[in-house]
């Protein structure tokens, strides 16, 4: 990107900082896993034959992310994407190792599995016998998967399953019908068939093959019937209702995963007509921290957000064009003047920012269009690398790195 404009994003703060007051407090809380990087670190999601770009950015990355998906009993599950079976994921954990980066393993299977393939109401499958016994197998071989890897491996755990569950059956996980006894998988006797015996049963086979691996339930932030930020729920209140929710699985998963938005707020505005109403202002990225530090509190678990946009309105590039979607949430954390936002995201209890596309058409951090170096837009800096995003992202985080990540409380 050149030295001209590195100087800019270290003084230029588009972005006006947010107040630190409120919300998830100080001290931390909760233990941070074995093996996870002691400073609040930045990741990618990256599917394996992208590695190089990280290397070859410069930028020491602290994760990286791939999903696991396509269904339990639908014949194109992640277990066979490589030969022999599951070495899909054993490669994915050597190579990111090799490379000094956390993999994280993002386990998206049950919407995907038979029967209502698609759906996200996951209760024909939960209750599905042979469904299940299907999906404890699947998982029981990641887990071995991982206990051959034998290193940390963070494991996001079904996004917007727990969320659909609360939604759907109420604020008392135990009133959710999962076959897990009745399933007839081996070791699943004794489990009661609900979704607390579902949660124990998952985190008894990790325990019992890879017990370095960190599982991360997945806390979605309409889960609890109101959205956040979209309604502007109270969020202590709104914490306490999902935590008490998770503390009732009586799980001992590690982590919570978040995801803020899921798609870049240009994208969403541009291709789902939502009116500008997934932009996020001072007061939403507030409300979400205190909401993120009342979880940490109430289930002692830290958090870790992931699939965050990639988009920016610093750049030229980014002109809410295909590809080329404008967000505000990477320049949050990483635009010059805001390490007061990454340190108060620490402080209630946040460990890391993964950011990544999840559309074709969202802004990726690298030249994923093929368009080369691009400057439509009417204001912002002139880009000079190739990457969707202008350059931002990874010529932000270099910055950030090189000033001293911010340790963990």
């Amino acid at each position: 990107m050149g030295m001209r404009v590195a100087a800019v994003l270290l003084s230029l703060s588009i972005l006006p900082a947010c107040g630190s007051g409120g919300g998830g407090g100080g001290g931390g809380g909760g233990g941070i896993p074995a093996g996870l990087p002691l400073h609040f670190a930045f990741g990618l999601g990256n599917d394996p034959g992208s590695l190089d770009w990280m290397t070859s950015s410069g930028v020491p990355w602290g994760y990286r992310y791939q999903y696991l998906s396509g269904g339990v009993n639908t014949g194109g599950g992640w277990a066979g994407w490589n030969s022999p079976a599951g070495e899909f994921a054993l490669l994915y954990m050597d190579q990111s190792s090799g490379a000094g980066i956390v993999p994280v393993l993002v386990y998206y299977q049950i919407v995907q599995s038979t029967p209502d393939a698609g759906s996200e109401n996951p209760d024909a499958k939960l209750q599905d016998a042979a469904t299940m016994s299907a999906y404890f197998a699947d998982w029981d071989f990641l887990m071995r998967k991982a206990g051959e890897f034998g290193k940390p491996v963070v494991v996001i755990v079904e996004p917007d399953f727990w969320g659909n569950c609360q939604q759907i059956h109420g604020d008392d996980p135990a009133a959710v019908p999962v076959a897990v006894a009745s399933s007839g998988f081996p070791g699943a006797a004794g489990f009661p068939d609900t979704l607390p015996g579902f949660a124990r049963l998952l985190v008894k086979l990790r325990d019992a093959h890879a017990p370095k691996a960190v599982l991360a339930f997945h806390a979605s932030h309409w889960g609890a019937g109101a959205d956040l930020i979209l309604n502007e729920a109270e969020p202590v209140a709104h914490a306490d209702k999902t935590a008490a929710f998770f503390n009732a699985l009586g799980a001992s998963y590690d982590l919570l995963s978040h995801d803020p938005s899921d798609r870049d707020a240009g994208f969403k505005q541009d291709i789902y007509d939502d009116g500008g109403a997934s932009w996020w202002d001072g007061s939403d990225f507030d409300r979400y921290r205190a909401y993120l530090g009342r979880m940490r509190d109430v289930t002692g678990r830290r958090g870790i957000l992931w699939q965050v946009p990639v988009g920016n309105t610093v750049m030229k590039t980014c002109d809410d064009t295909w590809g080329h979607y404008r967000d505000n949430r990477v320049q949050y954390f990483l635009l010059g003047g805001n390490r007061s936002h990454v340190e108060d995201y620490a402080a209630a209890g946040v460990i890391a920012v993964l950011f990544g596309s999840t559309d074709e058409g969202t802004t990726h951090y690298d030249d994923h269009r093929g368009d080369g170096v691009t400057n439509g837009g009417a204001s912002g800096l002139d880009a000079a690398l190739p990457d969707d995003d202008g350059g931002f992202l990874r010529t932000a985080a270099d910055a950030y790195y090189a000033a001293g990540p911010v340790p963990l409380p």
